[in-house]
């Protein structure tokens, strides 16, 4: 994952004040992982479109 992609995840979990545990909750991977992930140690090409997906209803929310 980019270091772009791993930015913009932390600046939308910060904004809706959600943590790392949520989105990998929200993602169904364990927190581990999702560490990895944000750390740039795994690449989870297959979980992209799930965390653009869980960020962009954050914002839906937000709207409503």
């Amino acid at each position: 994952m980019s270091q772009e992609f791993i930015t913009y995840v932390r600046v939308q979990l910060a904004k809706h004040n959600k943590t790392q545990a949520w989105l990998a909750d929200t993602i169904n991977i364990s927190q581990p992982y999702m560490s990895d992930i944000m750390k740039g140690r795994r690449s989870p090409e297959s979980k992209i479109p799930e965390i653009k997906a869980a960020l962009e209803s954050l914002e839906v929310i937000k709207e409503v």
